[in-house]
């Protein structure tokens, strides 16, 4: 019966490494015409693992929804200083500094333009 719960225990504690990662909302900022929200936020999986600075989109009417990487447009190792702005409806730019690897940087998310600073 020991041995059932002490592999119960493991099974339940590595099928589920996505719900160990912490995820804080820094900023959002809403496209000019109110179709579009962007969100920073840092990404925390952990001692072992770095900070994550990410950019994601979503429509307006949907929930912050962090886990949802394919909405991810800018990843960024550490804590680097990122902010966001809408250059017009559809048209998003993302500035960075600091420390940080080689960012991961996508330029379209649906029909909304990415550029960088």
């Amino acid at each position: 019966m020991r041995i059932l719960l002490v592999i119960l225990l493991f099974v339940s504690l590595t099928s589920c490494d996505a719900d160990l990662c912490g995820n804080e909302l820094i900023r959002e900022v809403t496209s000019p015409d109110g179709k579009y929200i962007a969100s920073i936020f840092e990404r925390n999986c952990g001692a072992t693992t770095p900070y994550i600075r990410v950019v994601n989109l979503r429509l307006s009417d949907e929930k912050f929804a962090p886990e949802e990487d394919d909405d991810w447009v800018f990843t960024i190792h550490g804590q680097s200083d990122v902010k966001v702005s809408w250059v017009a409806d559809g048209e998003l730019k993302i500035t960075y500094s600091g420390a940080g690897d080689q960012p991961t940087q996508r330029r379209k998310w649906k029909d909304v333009s990415v550029s960088y600073e």
